[in-house]
């Protein structure tokens, strides 16, 4: 079969390589552009572009998809499907026209459940116990189409969103595999999603990441997990901000001093921090201008001692 492939971040990369297996050929891979990185703002492709230029893969950039050129020569191309993996953008309806057969869309979670944008975080961010990999028609409206494949996923308690997307993207694979060979025997089967179900993963926020020591060391474990590897979590510390990369609960009761104060130096694994209920290690972060370091190379290079207070 022929795909025309939309997508353009790393999840993007495993569907992409299902896609090239045979006897599936991508004719095109659509992705979006170049953008200002940096302190010196280069202009950088996504991890899509990049692969398809090592592979040697048909690809275009477009700023938009309201582009008749390359709408027309997608027509000329006769795809079987369009699939599409964290692209990123809306397909507009005269697209979802051009394959012969269906529009896939790869979506990591288990939809209804956390349509939209960060489909990845939210379900850390809420505290879910698990999550899934669903390959659904792509429709007009937003991750609603039916499903033809679903897969339940469960979060591991200390695994963060990046490490969660390592996971589905791989699981993706197996997926449009599945997919795939159901199509060509015929037998793929569909359900239509049950809107009264549906959640919205709305997009982050760089606010998101603020972390309010007054609230219980799980919603705030869950925080530092659930976004990265952006915004991430941060707070301040002596009037500089700090990302908080990584923490490990240590006692979920324990209040044995106020919102944000380190109340034990862990030697060699981090420091302590008390929350409005529980305690948190701090096990990797990274203050601004510096390098992501371990909580230990913090506790030597700051001299911290118990009593300092993170926070505003």
């Amino acid at each position: 079969m022929k795909i025309l492939f939309f997508g353009s971040s790393d999840f993007s990369l495993a569907a992409l390589t299902a896609c090239l297996e045979p006897p599936q050929e991508v004719c095109l891979v659509i992705t979006t552009p170049p953008q200002k990185q940096g302190r010196g703002l280069k202009e950088m492709p996504n991890p899509v572009q990049q692969f398809a230029e090592a592979q040697k893969i048909p690809y275009e950039a477009p700023a938009t998809l309201k582009n008749l050129i390359l709408l027309e020569r997608a027509r000329s191309l006769r795809p079987d499907l369009i699939v599409v993996a964290s692209y990123g953008k809306m397909i507009p309806s005269d697209w979802l026209k051009v394959p012969n057969k269906l529009c896939l869309n790869v979506h990591p979670s288990l939809l209804p459940k956390y349509r939209g944008a960060a489909p990845l975080n939210w379900p850390i961010l809420n505290g879910d116990s698990e999550t899934g990999m669903s390959i659904a028609e792509v429709t007009n409206k937003l991750d609603a189409g039916d499903i033809f494949f679903q897969e339940i996923i469960p979060i591991p308690e200390n695994v963060n969103s990046l490490e969660l997307g390592k996971n589905l993207a791989g699981k993706s694979i197996l997926a449009l595999r599945q997919v795939f060979k159901a199509l060509e025997a015929g037998n793929l089967a569909r359900h239509a999603q049950n809107d009264s179900d549906f959640t919205y993963a709305v997009k982050l926020k760089k606010e998101n990441g603020v972390i309010l020591w007054s609230q219980d060391v799980l919603s705030i474990h869950n925080q530092i997990r659930g976004l990265i590897p952006w915004p991430t979590a941060y707070t301040v510390f002596k009037n500089n901000p700090i990302q908080i990369l990584k923490g490990r609960i240590l006692d979920s009761d324990k209040c044995s001093g106020k919102p944000g104060e380190v109340i034990s130096l862990q030697k060699p694994l981090g420091f302590e921090i008390q929350t409005g209920r529980g305690t948190l290690l701090i096990e990797r972060l990274k203050p601004a201008g510096k390098k992501e370091m371990t909580g230990m190379d913090f506790i030597n290079g700051l001299r911290l001692i118990p009593g300092a207070v993170f926070g505003s």
